[in-house]
């Protein structure tokens, strides 16, 4: 019986993309738009299932 294995991965430059947007954030008082973060984000993260590539959405 093999297990299940699902892995995440993230882009090298998600973390400064994160820190860049929350320095804007709290210097500027506004809020990020939301469609542009969670692009960013899902283009960042990658899932695979037991070696095969998953979406997440």
């Amino acid at each position: 019986m093999s297990a299940d294995l699902i892995e995440f991965k993230m882009a090298w430059w998600f973390k400064f993309y994160v820190f860049g947007v929350t320095t804007m954030c709290l210097l500027t008082g506004r809020e990020p738009i939301q469609e542009k973060s969670l692009y960013w984000t899902q283009k960042a993260i990658r899932a695979n299932y037991n070696g095969k590539p998953i979406r997440i959405s």
